[in-house]
């Protein structure tokens, strides 16, 4: 299996600089990860220069199955998202010096939401400073502030929103055509998260992608993305036939005892049961150190979906 270390999953750190992106590619292999998932907004630059950069960190590291995560507000107004469709088609454009191959879309709303403030934040700044540090002093510290406070990560979904009216998930398919159009050209695996809302339903997102089927679009599979009135075997079985990369969430604590409370091992058994043979990427969520923490959810998923070769160690 080929694990990835997700960025994100060092929040803290790298808002604090304490962990600049360049160090990641290393930290990751030193850490047994094969790779690296970028996220957007916390990527050092969006300068060509700079994103060819960490793909040579990356190379020199030895960790070359990487991934990248966008998101893109469905919603937006046609400003907005022309920017922020221009922004991910420029990002896709770079995957390959990036040494990424697999890309992960969540459809964001534009309500009042951390997406939305940074993207207020971010429209004060020059284009050119935009580039050049994709969140700024500002957005950094207001992301960091949030993230400590427990504001930066998605909470409180308790019931399964009903279902989204066709016209929008017909409109959230128009948002991701280009990006698929684009991801296709470039031979790049490209997959749409269920992450809440207008993507929060297996049946909702199923359909989305499926518009966009000429163009390879799957499913980046949380598997823990559910809510809670939701049963979640059924959602990650509906969901794996169409994926194409899957996120194991961690949360802290004991990375054994959560897996199990969260039974894992039957959500996995049901990637294993279509054949899943793509990435996997580590998402931990707990209190910091987030290395610590990836590491040991990372020990207990090679263990869940390889526990042959696990037992031969």
């Amino acid at each position: 299996m080929r694990l990835l270390l997700a960025q994100v999953s060092l929040l803290s750190e790298t808002l604090s600089k304490q962990i600049s992106p360049w160090q990641l590619p290393l930290l990751a292999a030193q850490n047994g990860f094969d790779g690296v998932e970028w996220l957007d907004r916390l990527l050092p630059s969006l300068e060509p220069r700079a994103l060819r950069r960490l793909g040579e960190l990356c190379r020199q590291a030895g960790v070359e199955s990487n991934a990248l995560s966008l998101s893109i507000p469905c919603d937006a107004g046609p400003s907005r998202l022309a920017a922020d469709t221009r922004r991910c088609l420029d990002l896709l454009e770079a995957c390959p010096s990036m040494e990424v191959g697999v890309v992960r879309v969540a459809l964001a709303r534009s309500g009042v939401n951390l997406g939305h403030l940074l993207a207020i934040l971010s429209s004060l700044r020059t284009n050119t400073a935009k580039r050049r540090d994709p969140l700024g002093w500002a957005g950094r510290l207001t992301y960091l502030a949030m993230a400590r406070a427990g504001l930066a990560r998605d909470q409180g979904h308790d019931k399964a929103p009903p279902p989204t009216p066709r016209a929008e998930l017909d409109r959230a398919a128009r948002v991701l055509t280009p990006l698929a159009q684009k991801a296709a050209e470039m031979s790049l695996t490209l997959g749409v998260e269920n992450h809440w809302g207008i993507s929060g339903r297996p049946d909702d997102l199923l359909y989305t992608i499926g518009r966009s089927h000429e163009y390879g679009l799957g499913v980046c599979l949380d598997l823990d993305n559910f809510y809670r009135d939701q049963d979640p075997v059924a959602g990650v079985t509906a969901l794996a036939p169409q994926a194409v990369h899957v996120h194991y969430k961690a949360h802290g604590g004991s990375a054994r005892n959560e897996a199990d409370k969260l039974n894992y091992q039957v959500r996995l058994e049901a990637l294993r049961a279509v054949g899943y043979a793509g990435m996997f990427s580590v998402e931990y969520e707990g209190p910091p150190p987030g290395m610590s923490g990836s590491r040991r959810a990372a020990e207990v998923l090679r263990k869940l979906w390889e526990p042959e070769s696990s037992s031969k160690e």
